[in-house]
């Protein structure tokens, strides 16, 4: 069985002991209050960025659905990459519901990473929303590669992408292009405004980027005969299927790239590592998390707060303009999605690595 049934069954197994408990919890959460009380949200990033963004957007629009309408206030703790808030956070924040941490998915890949400054333990935290944000695969027109399937006619082309450095979010995407068999060779030290340009240029042939950027940026190109859409690394729908990215229906997911590409339907330690920093780089793109001891009353108020902040049509504004429109998750799909994307086995994080030290010399 593989590693998603596995995890598959055992939520299954877990949710009748869950449902009584449930009705006793919200209960008690009806009697929480934080009135008077100031929350606290730590943004481990430096302000200006898309995190920094995300976090003050969920503080404004959670806000007003808090039992007892506290105040709430933002408090950025950047350094090392998102490690040094993360880790003060998981050693020090309040389990009393007035602290939370945001999360982007470079929070994640440090822990999957195992850098050593990391000292949080993720899997312990609990999500009260997670946002999920696509990516997309597009290359130069002048490839002359029209689908995904065509790719299998350029294997031996030798085509340049940009990346910043081989452990940051794009070791994803180098994933992808090894399981699929091209031959493509990295530009590093390119953040992702310098590989558009450098694609715009023509310096690079092979890129990627989430739906913002690809309305900003991409898009014009793909007007103008620069660019072709090729495929995206999907979504997982509430039933846990992965599914066709809902901001690029037309196009094939990374999955069924695979299968059209090699003919054989993807698997082995390098795609369950995929697997793995899927969940981390699109499903849990982003969050908002309450500390591990964060008592079952407390944890259901938020739960109640974030699903009606959902239906607030402010925050469905904001959102689809700062994310594109992907749904926001709570409750237990957000806890789902949330541990999926902290699930590395010991065989996939043996093959990475080893293919990244193969690779790139670099040891993690």
């Amino acid at each position: 069985m593989n590693r998603s049934g596995i995890f598959g069954l055992a939520v299954a197994a877990m949710v009748s002991g869950m449902v009584s408990a449930t009705a006793v919890t919200s209960a008690y959460a009806q009697d929480f209050t934080l009135r008077g009380k100031r929350v606290e949200v730590i943004l481990p990033y430096s302000p200006g960025g898309a995190a920094d963004a995300y976090g003050r957007l969920i503080a404004r629009y959670l806000q007003p659905h808090l039992p007892g309408n506290p105040t709430v206030i933002v408090r950025n703790e950047p350094g090392a990459g998102a490690i040094a808030g993360t880790n003060n956070f998981d050693a020090n924040a309040r389990s009393d519901g007035t602290m939370l941490l945001v999360t982007s998915t470079s929070t994640q890949m440090n822990y999957l990473l195992q850098d050593s400054r990391v000292n949080y333990d993720l899997t312990q935290m609990t999500p009260v929303v997670v946002n999920p944000l696509g990516m997309m695969v597009y290359l130069r027109e002048e490839l002359g590669i029209e689908s995904a399937e065509e790719l299998s006619l350029i294997l031996d082309t030798p085509v340049r992408s940009g990346a910043h450095t081989p452990t940051s979010a794009d070791l994803v995407q180098l994933i992808e292009f090894h399981i699929l068999g091209l031959e493509v060779e990295p530009v590093f030290g390119l953040q992702r405004g310098d590989a558009k340009q450098a694609f715009e240029r023509g310096e690079i042939q092979i890129s990627y980027d989430n739906p913002l950027a690809y309305s900003t940026y991409v898009e014009p190109m793909v007007e103008s005969g620069i660019a072709k859409p090729i495929y995206t690394m999907g979504y997982v729908d509430a039933a846990g299927d992965h599914v066709v990215d809902p901001a690029f229906p037309e196009l094939p997911t990374f999955p069924e790239t695979v299968e059209m590409v090699t003919g054989e339907t993807p698997s082995g330690p390098a795609y369950d590592a995929w697997q793995t920093m899927f969940f981390s780089r699109v499903m849990a793109s982003k969050s908002v998390q309450l500390p591990g001891d964060t008592p079952p009353e407390i944890i259901e108020a938020y739960r109640l707060a974030a699903e009606a902040m959902t239906q607030d049509p402010g925050y469905i504004e904001a959102i689809e303009a700062l994310s594109g429109g992907y749904p926001t998750l709570f409750g237990q799909e957000a806890s789902d999605r949330w541990q999926q994307s902290l699930q590395f086995d010991p065989e996939s994080r043996e093959w990475l690595r080893n293919w990244l030290v193969e690779t790139y010399e670099v040891s993690l």
